[in-house]
């Protein structure tokens, strides 16, 4: 007999947020078997969040040594080495599967607050956090040194990560002013690109002028309501391609 078989969809999906509680290279590698199985083949990994970082910057080394010493809980974290991470990389790719990194920002960012007092505009880190709430953290958009240390982060994970995107996050940045964060992701899409990196961020991105070719995430708000539907048109709008996605999901393996 002849067969005819091919996705719906050519973006197929998942999301690992590691940042809040942290999963060891072994068991990233199961989640991606897992998931190739269904015909996934793009694995969103959630990198940097509040409560860590997860992912070696050699020219920021405290990220990963002081922001991603614990996790949701208080318990112990953990982050991958650049090696580490392109293992992870090169095992999905085997598996037909593109890794997005995600460093969020501007808010969801106490990990690195933390790790270097002088991202702060204060100049004083807060302490490392452990709990699940959202919205309280901000990079300070006025300091030209935040962007030194975003375009050392990009240039690093660009360069062990073969895919074109990159995700900048942007959600939730409940403390960072309108104005700011237009600011902030109009000043964040150049570094991507100068890195051959495509911009794909939460929808809230969609407050900028986004680039030709940024893609925008319409993330779960809540069953029954529709708040940010208006965001993801907008964005679309723009000329952003955009896709609905249940922001988190929580796995346990027994």
């Amino acid at each position: 007999m002849h067969i005819t078989d091919y996705p719906r969809f050519s973006w197929r999906g998942t999301m690992l947020d590691v940042s809040r509680h942290f999963f060891p290279v072994d068991t990233v590698k199961k989640y991606l078997d897992l998931a190739s199985l269904y015909k996934i083949n793009v694995l969103h990994l959630h990198l940097a969040d509040d409560q860590g970082w997860r992912i070696v910057i050699n020219s920021w080394p405290n990220l990963a040594l002081h922001g991603g010493s614990t996790e949701v809980g208080g318990g112990a974290g953990g982050y991958y080495t650049q090696q580490e991470y392109k293992d992870i990389v090169a095992y999905a790719a085997a598996r037909y599967i593109t890794v997005v990194p995600e460093i969020d920002s501007p808010g969801h960012v106490n990990a690195a607050l933390s790790s270097y007092a002088e991202l702060n505009c204060d100049g004083v880190a807060p302490p490392l956090y452990t709990g699940t709430d959202v919205g309280f953290s901000s990079l300070c958009v006025g300091k030209a040194l935040t962007y030194k240390f975003l375009d050392d982060v990009v240039r690093e994970i660009a360069a062990i990560t073969p895919g074109a995107f990159y995700h900048l996050g942007g959600d939730e940045a409940h403390s960072t002013s309108h104005a700011d964060y237009v600011t902030f992701v109009n000043k964040m899409q150049p570094i991507l690109k100068a890195h051959g990196k495509r911009v794909i961020g939460w929808d809230e991105i969609n407050a900028a002028t986004l680039l030709p070719g940024s893609y925008a995430q319409h993330w779960d708000t809540g069953v029954g309501s529709e708040p940010g539907t208006e965001k993801a048109r907008n964005a679309v709008a723009q000329g952003a391609p955009n896709w609905s996605c249940r922001r988190r999901t929580w796995l346990t393996w027994t």
